[in-house]
């Protein structure tokens, strides 16, 4: 039986959004086991944003329980917890928020040398093991800002998953045609346990081992 590597028990916030309204997410309990994708259906103001948000550790609930592994989240300092989703998560947003001056090398490089977390050789090695994931080689020297779209969502992921997480949270991201394919190969080939944010009908829900459908806050698995 595959083992369930994030766990959320009881979740629930509330968080005004920019415009008109408030997003919910309202005692919700489910598990995302290890190695597979998951796929989180939801048309907008559902709360599945602010879910993803939650799971990937970039907001704080209101109460409830998230689990990382054996890790209880809310027993762990501000710095812990920082550091666990550092090393256990890569992130695909909306916005691909890559740096277009800099090649598509520089861009994928940037968070392990930011982190310093990783000799000469590891960064290297990760860095070239990315780039030829993603089918990036022959763009590796190209400015991403002279890059089609396809090809900068390529580069994000790249970036996303240089590090190696164990866990990779999706949120909408640009180019899902391009990106489900090579997420579904992670999750194949090296375990990637993948949460994507996803478009009914669309690439990940095709794509996914587990769908769920959430509206007004709560989750459901689709009939």
């Amino acid at each position: 039986m595959t083992l369930p590597l994030l766990q959320c028990r009881e979740l629930s916030c509330h968080r005004p959004l920019w415009r008109e309204g408030t997003s919910h997410v309202r005692a919700i309990s489910t598990e995302f086991s290890a190695g597979c994708f998951h796929a989180i259906e939801g048309s907008e103001g559902c709360g599945k944003n602010l879910l993803l948000h939650l799971l990937g550790l970039l907001e704080q609930p209101d109460s409830g329980e998230i689990m990382v592994g054996q890790e209880i989240v809310g027993e762990l300092s501000v710095t812990a917890r920082d550091t666990l989703r550092q090393r256990e998560f890569g992130f695909l947003l909306p916005s691909c928020a890559l740096l277009p001056s800099l090649s598509v090398l520089e861009n994928i490089a940037f968070p392990i040398l930011k982190s310093g977390r990783f000799s000469d050789n590891e960064q290297g090695e990760r860095t070239l093991f990315a780039l030829e994931f993603c089918e990036l080689g022959q763009e590796a020297e190209t400015p991403v800002g002279e890059l089609p779209q396809a090809k900068q969502a390529a580069t994000a992921l790249a970036r996303a998953i240089i590090h190696q997480p164990n866990i990779l949270i999706a949120e909408s991201p640009a180019a899902e045609e391009i990106l489900v394919p090579l997420v579904r190969r992670a999750v194949d080939q090296w375990g990637l346990t993948v949460v994507w944010g996803a478009r009914s009908g669309g690439p990940a829900c095709t794509a996914a081992d587990r769908r769920l459908a959430m509206a007004k806050g709560q989750l459901a698995i689709p009939q």
